[in-house]
């Protein structure tokens, strides 16, 4: 079975979680720091094919009225233009887009109920907040 990769997309970097091969749990797996999209691009597309992903869950943030942001609108280009790479580089994977207004919050708070202090890097913790929701929404359907 292909896991589920889940993607907190910021201006500097990239928190990525993964599923396990069942779909039933999400890890933390790492923090890509951005450079050039092509740059960025290829590391996902190798942990893609490294981690057997067949799709990918990115957080859009979503204002307390219930609209996109403006980070959502560059973050849904970002997609599109990953979408456009891994499509070139035979690559067909579904990119679903959720709500992830609250992770980053949540993940701080994670964070400081296991001890890390602020200055601990927590991208891949939101990311890995979001799959389990998303994961937990999908196996109940």
């Amino acid at each position: 079975m292909k896991r589920v990769m889940a993607l907190d997309v910021g201006f500097k970097k990239i928190g990525i979680a993964v599923s396990d091969p069942l779909l039933l749990t999400a890890n933390p797996h790492s923090i890509i720091y951005r450079k050039s999209n092509k740059e960025t691009f290829s590391k996902l597309l190798e942990l893609i094919e490294k981690l057997n992903v067949g799709k990918i869950i990115i957080g859009i943030p979503i204002s307390s009225e219930g609209k996109e942001t403006k980070m959502a609108e560059k973050i849904k280009k970002f997609a599109l233009k990953l979408d456009s790479f891994l499509k070139e580089q035979g690559k067909k994977i579904e990119i679903i887009f959720v709500d992830e207004s609250y992770s980053s919050l949540e993940a701080k708070e994670l964070c400081r109920f296991l001890g890390k202090t602020e200055k601990e890097e927590i991208d891949d913790v939101a990311a890995a907040l979001m799959l389990k929701e998303w994961l937990e929404n999908a196996n109940q359907s």
